[in-house]
């Protein structure tokens, strides 16, 4: 059982609200508009940051790395690849987000995460498995998506159970393309802190549902116009932390998750878009008497027009 928890949340770890697919949709982030003067304007609270709501086509640079350790198990990943975003409005003040790849340039698994030939099958190349790769997801203006309508998208229907497509399923690790979720809710006031706590619900992984508590903590550091655009800079630190009982086999054990993450990013204002982003994000597990573990993923990425 732990195996299959400790891998189950060193995904979370990295996939989480990172691939803006985990984060279960709040009544706050369904009308993220509502009360405010909409689009990257100033109000009486700051800067308001929002997506913006139209058609437009983005190329995505991104390096990420993965780390699990404990539980009996130690993994990595390392990628080096570039996506297309290509999206599009969906509905009142929501966004189609489809996701595909480019180019891998470097794709590399190791430990328990790298896959061991089954039934005398060779692995696949994984690098060409992950090219295929594609998605989409449905997100509001603050990038936070909708996991219900996400998974309503004919793109995300479920492999065949059997088939290569499944067991060799590399669609998790495309779903770290994407707009970075979670912008703030409210105007940001630069070189005020922004505190915003929340309790709610969050999916780790095959539908473990814990109940977490998260304090975040935004930052407008700074706002550049040299470049004839304004160009933010956003600092965003987070903790979370929840508990869930757990029964098998006539037991029961408490499977604690504490998650800590440091955020940038860099947005243009004025075409309502993403510049580049860094992210570093630990995320701590404990399962009572059968032991826990770390999982720790840093990404950074740039987006630039597609043509």
């Amino acid at each position: 059982m732990l195996r299959h928890l400790s891998t189950a949340l060193a995904l979370v770890g990295a996939l989480g609200c990172l691939s803006i697919t985990a984060c279960k949709k709040t009544a706050d982030s369904a009308n993220p508009e509502a009360g405010s003067p909409g689009g990257t304007a100033p109000s009486a609270g700051g800067i308001v940051l929002r997506y913006k709501p139209a058609a437009t086509k983005l190329k995505e640079n991104l390096n990420v790395s993965f780390n699990l350790s404990g539980g009996g198990q130690t993994g990595s990943m390392k990628a080096d690849l570039t996506g297309l975003l290509d999206i599009s409005p969906s509905g009142a003040e929501r966004l189609r987000v489809g996701f595909s790849m480019l180019e891998v340039r470097s794709f590399d698994l190791s430990g328990n995460m790298k896959p061991e030939p089954k039934d005398g099958k060779p692995v696949p190349d994984l690098k060409a498995k992950l090219l295929e790769t594609k998605g989409a997801r449905i997100v509001n203006l603050l990038g936070d998506s909708d996991k219900d309508a996400s998974k309503a998208l004919p793109e995300n229907a479920p492999k065949k159970e059997g088939t290569p497509e499944d067991e060799f399923d590399m669609s998790s690790f495309g779903s770290f393309l994407g707009l970075p979720p979670e912008l703030p809710k409210d105007g940001l006031a630069e070189g005020k802190p922004v505190k915003v706590s929340k309790e709610e619900k969050e999916n780790f992984f095959g539908g473990l549902e814990i109940d977490m508590e998260t304090e975040t903590t935004y930052t407008l550091v700074k706002i550049d116009s040299s470049s004839g655009k304004r160009i933010a800079d956003i600092k965003i630190e987070s903790e979370s932390s929840g508990a869930k009982e757990l029964s098998q086999g006539g037991q029961t054990m408490m499977l604690s998750v504490d998650v800590a993450s440091e955020s940038t990013i860099v947005f243009n204002l004025d075409d309502m878009l993403p510049v580049r982003t860094h992210i570093e994000s630990t995320t701590n597990f404990s399962a009572g008497a059968q032991g826990g573990g770390e999982s720790r993923v840093v990404m950074d990425a740039t987006y630039e027009p597609a043509t």
